[in-house]
């Protein structure tokens, strides 16, 4: 990989101001809600027709292609800019999405929603990197935190809605309506995008010559000689790898062995969603008067603490408490990571270092999954939940080691 002394996110080529912003992220919520809609859809529908295998089959046809594609796209986006991505693979999203409800309508099967779910997963992981390059080039530094808390809280909101919405629509037989949603949400998005990234510059650092497929590995050689990105690298998977067992199989093995009511499992991640939106809230109201190292070291801190406490909780009640408070950490943590981490990416290489932090979230998954059930089977699910919980005290201590290399 070519060296390049320019460091720092890409300065915008014209303040679009925050009523760009806000349609940007007004369309991003639209096609998540829908997003949430097909995951929630095809899940349930696949183990109405096939069980526990058909619903294995969709998850992995999603989230396999979904990881893999993350590396193309970071790449795709430094390349060509990250609207010609975003524009290209969401109109592909529409044509796929658009397809399979016609043919929902006539011959539902586990089959097509295992292809549907592996093209959806690809074109997502190929603009997931994109995405990310939005707000540094669309803001000026100084609101980049505000605008990452926005873009968190569009986020965290949108499976309160499209959730519980899918989960509807295919209880009462409408996987086509259901399809049909996705497809309307990717419409606006595409909308929404199309006008207001046309003022972003095209790329202008990256390198010519070089066939894009001997570039899957930039990543890793960025991560490698940038010392500070590296850094908040791990402190973003150490936190990923600490939430990733307790707060998914983890909480209903829990509940399941407390011999609480199924419903305790809504109400944990509810709680949690709440305390996120909030502490996200929070973030995009008070900016930057409020210090970077308690934002990120001092939620980070607060995240493993909660994490430990509540599987020591003895009640529900106190339990969902604790999960508020989680939230809230979360929501503090994430847009302050993500805008130190976008700061500190070199500009030409914006798109392959978001690739990366998006695979600390999605790649790290299935071996916590893996570790952490391999743990509880062999002593108990309370103490795989809590040895998983102080991963994420790495968290804070990396970011911490982080702020303390000067910004180049």
């Amino acid at each position: 990989m070519s060296q390049t002394t320019t460091v720092g996110v890409a300065p915008p080529t014209r303040r679009p101001g925050w009523t760009r912003v806000g349609i940007v992220l007004g369309g991003q919520g639209v096609s998540l809600i829908g997003d949430q809609v097909f995951f929630i859809a095809a899940v349930w529908a696949a183990a109405q027709m096939g069980g526990t295998t058909a619903v294995t089959l969709v998850t992995l046809a999603e989230s396999v292609p979904r990881a893999l594609a993350m590396i193309f796209g970071g790449v795709l986006c430094d390349a060509l800019g990250p609207r010609v991505v975003l524009l290209r693979t969401t109109s592909v999203r529409i044509a796929v999405l658009g397809v399979a409800t016609v043919l929902a309508l006539t011959s539902p099967s586990v089959w097509l929603l295992v292809v549907v779910a592996a093209l959806e997963g690809a074109l997502l992981g190929l603009g997931t990197p994109s995405f990310g390059t939005l707000m540094p080039r669309m803001v000026d530094g100084d609101q980049l935190g505000r605008a990452n808390s926005v873009r968190t809280m569009v986020a965290r909101f949108a499976p309160i809605i499209g959730s519980p919405f899918g989960a509807w629509l295919v209880a009462e037989g409408q996987l086509p309506v259901a399809l049909g949603v996705v497809t309307v949400g990717c419409v606006v998005a595409l909308l929404c995008l199309a006008p207001v990234t046309r003022e972003i510059s095209d790329p202008t650092g990256a390198p010519s010559g070089v066939p894009m497929w001997k570039r899957t590995g930039d990543g890793l050689k960025l991560l490698r000689s940038n010392q500070k990105l590296r850094l908040l690298f791990l402190s973003a998977l150490c936190l990923d790898f600490a939430f990733a067992w307790p707060m998914n199989p983890g909480l209903p093995v829990l509940v399941i062995e407390r011999g609480w009511q199924v419903s305790a499992v809504g109400l944990v991640i509810a709680c949690w969603a709440g305390g996120a939106l909030a502490g996200a809230g929070i973030s995009a109201v008070v900016g930057e008067r409020v210090p970077l190292s308690f934002r990120l070291v001092g939620s980070g801190v607060g995240i493993g603490v909660l994490l430990v406490a509540m599987v020591l909780a003895p009640t529900l009640t106190a339990m969902a408490v604790l999960s508020v408070a989680l939230g809230l950490c979360s929501g503090l943590n994430g847009p302050a990571a993500v805008t130190l981490y976008q700061k500190a990416a070199p500009a030409d290489r914006l798109g392959t270092a978001m690739a990366m932090l998006a695979l600390a979230g999605i790649g790290c998954a299935p071996f916590a999954y893996a570790l952490s059930g391999a743990l509880a089977g062999l002593t108990s699910p309370e103490l795989a939940w809590a040895v998983t919980a102080l991963v994420a005290f790495g968290g804070p201590i990396a970011a911490a080691r982080a702020l303390r290399i000067p910004s180049a």
